[in-house]
């Protein structure tokens, strides 16, 4: 896995300003042995290479890093050419790798302490090679690269301790390093806190902080100090966010846990950064003072929303701070901070997520904030921080496209693009050019601008939701956007174009763009292990009789696009607006879905906007469907629109899985459209009866007992020989792997509970194996169902079978996903890609357990029989509701909420 580029992790740190993650000045440099290294050189032994060393030490300490590594780099030169002693090339290569590190080019860095690392291995001075591997480790860390950072630091096995005996740590410890162990455990800490492994780092923190304060060094208390810190501010975002979730799905008593979980992180971080703050201060530490100050205005801004006294305080101290540091990179980064702290806080929304790095706030600081941006433009053009010249600029840039000066805000923003020298940090620039061009009426010219921007998010998308957990919380706000803009540019457009080739072409670009998307969704959901198997062959090429139904909500109207193939096995699409805004749209599926779960409903009260979804959907492309004899749609549907069986719409007649198979796909690259034999079928089959209870970050979780599932397990292996059933205490994850690795089974039947979270950590099955409680959360012993994670089932699956040999169906039959989620039908999709499967069928809802039993044995009989799992679906659904005609079991509430998702052949 190649890393987050360093200039990426710094854009990202700026953007998502509560973790305060910009590396190498927010994060954690003073850990860095190499911190307190350069301030060593001064004391350095008279040598060939005094006269330049000195010379670069000079300027290194004026703030000319640029001028420092010239006069470095030159007495490399010269100490070759002169054969001088290799110890005193190994000192300025240290300095070099130091000083590349303050500008920026961290590849460069790294490489220089490799030859270090190398020459004190040969000349075995093993505390010296553990300094040095911390400093390397660091130096991946700010690439993003964090488990390999973990590696150097403790070794690959992070689960038990001791660490491998060639890691940084176990040097140390080994040889009685204090020094070198609490500046590992700070490093440690600060990889765990970007991988949002907050336990693990606070537990790293507290270790570099007792020995910190063992040995009566100050500046790696307050290192540790803003590590705890910094930590407890990325858990209280995370529990913000938690919240808004919970609430949004009414959750009420969840979200009120979590709120109250942000409440005591942010004034936990507070007392770390307010004791780091009075540390600084004691020892005249002004970057660190500064450091703790910008930590502070955040979390007071969120604690005193009504009386901002203490948060204006803050700042003002923190401009004072700033104007006594030297030209440097502290301070231009410290006044980009600052800037960006002056609008949140001054702006006269009530909002507090709001960023104003990607959004306009409506504030009063706009004329203080331009001003320390060009402070910063001005700094780093003295230093020669040509990365982050470009980063200042952009800022600016964006404050002029607030205030709608846009010939100004487009020269700057041109500026940072020329300036950007990473290929993958083009991303932010390009996308506010798009903006920009837009809002100047240049529609080609933001498109290209677009493309530019998401083909720089394409690189770098892996990469961020693999490493970086806070990103996926600010998806929406700030990656989505850029997605939705550009496709509402290209629908647009398709409405003044003529020729009906140009029509085409445009909207094959909307669907690979709405793929994209889709994409980029489903990675940032799956975070970690996230191995998307791309299909190249485009869907609806797949067999004459199929349509694929898009959609893509945006903020005026819903956009549908019906997909065909013609007679020359090309794309051929048609574009239907809906005149609804998207709350409408939320507001409508909401209803329904609500409406389709109520069961009892005599009145079928769903069938009005049962109806009103077939309007939008269906049929304004009737003729188109009849004249292709269309027998299957597949949906790639957006948002809340997942929340919805689509077989449950109405036309006044008829329901919609009464004429057309159904299934839905995540993306049209993400559906491999190959055709199983099912008559070779064979199916494990797990089952949970009894009444459970699982431990979760909200507190204890009850299901009831499944009291079907015994004879919905039984009816499968009765009715197909070759399969295996186990229930409760042997549906265990060893149990489940144990049997993959015995036998061959194309089917996983999963009859158990499962729910649905903010992503994948907390989306997860209940298993019947029973489990103590953490002690760390519970002070006595309580006995739980062991849960199975999207991520351990990917694990336990990848381990237990061939790539070649993938899963054919992963049958859920008893999840529920909540009504108002558009993120819980994520993890539906979710978890049958982690687990390699080529599709999966789904409970959108909870439903009877005679009704799940009887469904899910017709539908295995029926596939078996040799239809497509999608009319074996059809064929299941519309069986039940001939048996059940006039009677209170056919209410969509019985039969609809299980849907197909991905291969439908």
């Amino acid at each position: 896995m190649q890393g987050l580029p360093y200039r990426i992790r710094r854009v990202w740190a700026v953007i998502f300003l509560t973790t305060l993650t910009l590396c190498l000045w927010l994060a954690h440099p003073s850990l860095t042995i190499g911190h307190q290294g350069i301030a060593e050189i001064a004391t350095a032994k008279s040598s060939a290479l005094t006269q330049l060393v000195q010379q670069g030490l000079k300027l290194y300490q004026a703030g000319d890093i640029q001028g420092a590594i010239k006069s470095w780099q030159k007495a490399l030169s010269s100490d070759q050419e002169s054969n001088s002693n290799y110890a005193d090339r190994i000192s300025v290569l240290t300095y070099l790798a130091r000083a590349y590190q303050q500008v920026g080019q961290i590849p460069e860095a790294i490489a220089q302490l490799k030859q270090v690392i190398a020459y004190y291995r040969q000349t075995n001075e093993p505390i010296k090679v553990g300094r040095m591997l911390t400093e390397q480790a660091q130096l991946y860390s700010s690439l993003g690269q964090h488990r390999r950072a973990v590696a150097i630091l403790c070794g690959q096995n992070q689960i038990n301790l001791p660490c491998t005996q060639d890691s940084s740590l176990e040097i140390a410890r080994h040889h009685s390093d204090d020094l070198g162990e609490v500046a590992a455990w700070g490093s440690l800490g600060n990889a765990h806190r970007l991988q949002g492994e907050y336990e693990k780092a606070i537990q790293d923190f507290e270790r570099s902080y007792e020995i910190a304060q063992r040995i009566n060094n100050q500046t790696y208390l307050m290192s540790s100090l803003n590590g705890l810190a910094n930590t407890y501010a990325s858990l209280a975002k995370g529990n913000e966010r938690r919240a808004e979730f919970a609430s949004e799905v009414g959750d009420n008593k969840t979200a009120q846990k979590f709120q109250q979980d942000t409440v005591s992180d942010d004034r936990q971080a507070a007392q770390y950064f307010e004791q780091s703050l009075n540390l600084a201060r004691s020892q005249s530490d002004r970057v660190n003072e500064l450091r703790s100050l910008l930590g502070l205005v955040r979390l007071y801004y969120r604690q005193h929303r009504q009386d901002k006294t203490i948060v204006n305080n803050t700042l003002q101290q923190a401009i004072v701070v700033l104007e006594q540091l030297p030209n440097s990179r502290e301070q231009a980064y410290g006044a980009i901070q600052l800037a960006n702290l002056l609008q949140l806080v001054n702006q006269n929304s009530k909002s507090v997520t709001n960023d104003p790095a990607t959004q306009c706030l409506e504030s009063e600081s706009l004329l203080p904030s331009i001003e320390l941006l060009n402070k910063a433009v001005e700094i780093t053009q003295k230093i020669q921080d040509r990365e982050g010249e470009s980063f200042a600029k952009g800022r600016l840039g964006h404050i002029y496209e607030c205030r709608h000066d846009y010939q100004q805000a487009m020269n700057l923003t041109q500026q940072a693009l020329i300036g950007t020298i990473a290929n993958e940090s083009l991303y932010l620039w390009a996308w506010q050019a798009g903006r920009l061009s837009k809002a100047t009426g240049r529609v080609k010219e933001a498109i290209n601008f677009y493309e530019e921007s998401i083909d720089s998010l394409k690189i770098i998308r892996s990469d961020l939701t693999l490493e970086q957990r806070d990103f996926q919380f600010d998806f929406r706000d700030n990656v989505e956007p850029v997605y939705r803009e550009l496709l509402e540019l290209r629908l647009e457009q398709s409405q003044h174009l003529v020729q009906e080739s140009d029509i085409q072409q445009n909207l094959e670009f909307v669907l690979f763009g709405i793929d994209e998307l889709r994409l980029a969704e489903l990675q940032n959901y799956l975070g970690n292990n996230c191995d998307l198997a791309l299909i190249q062959e485009p869907v609806p090429l797949i067999g004459k009789n199929t349509a694929v139904l898009s959609s893509i909500i945006l903020k005026d109207r819903l956009a549908i696009i019906l997909t065909l193939a013609d007679g020359d096995q090309k794309f051929k699409s048609r574009l239907f607006w809906v005149p609804a805004k998207s709350q409408e749209v939320k507001d409508v599926i909401n209803d329904l879905r609500v409406k389709l779960e109520k069961r009892s409903d005599l009145a079928n009260s769903y069938k009005a906007k049962a109806q009103q979804v077939y309007d939008w959907f269906i049929r304004p492309f009737i003729k188109d469907l009849e004249t292709k004899k269309i027998e299957t749609l597949v949906f790639i549907q957006d948002g809340i629109l997942r929340s919805v069986p689509m077989g449950a719409l109405f036309d006044g007649k008829q329901f919609l899985i009464e004429k057309y198979a159904i299934a839905t796909a995540p993306a049209l690259t993400l559906t491999n459209p190959i055709r199983y034999n099912p008559q070779e079928l064979r199916i494990l089959a797990f089952g949970l009866t009894q009444a459970a209870t699982v431990e979760t970050d909200a507190g204890a979780k009850s299901f009831e007992p499944l009291s079907q599932v015994k004879l919905e397990i039984k009816t499968i292996t009765t009715s197909l020989p070759k399969s295996k059933g186990l229930l409760d205490q042997d549906f265990t994850p060893d149990r489940l792997q144990q049997e993959l690795q015995k036998n061959t089974y194309p089917v996983i039947h999963l009859a158990t509970h499962g729910k649905f979270g903010i992503d994948d950590r907390e989306t997860f099955l209940v298993t019947g194996k029973k489990v103590e409680a953490n002690y760390q959360k519970s002070r006595r012993t309580e006995i739980y169902n062991q849960k199975l994670t999207i991520t351990e089932l990917y694990q336990l699956i990848s381990n237990s079978r061939d790539r070649n040999h993938p899963i054919e169906l992963l049958t859920l039959t008893a999840c529920e996903t909540a009504v108002g989620s558009d993120r819980e039908t994520l993890g539906l999709a979710g978890i049958a890609i982690q687990a390699g499967s080529e599709s999966a069928i789904a409970s959108l809802w909870k439903i009877d357990d005679t009704a799940t039993a009887q469904l899910i044995a017709k539908f295995y009989q029926s596939w078996h029989s040799g239809l497509s799992k999608a009319k074996a679906l059809q064929a299941t659904q519309i069986a039940w509701l001939q048996a059940h005609q006039q009677q209170l079991e056919s209410h969509p509430g019985y039969w609809a909420p299980f849907i197909l998702i991905g291969n439908w052949l």
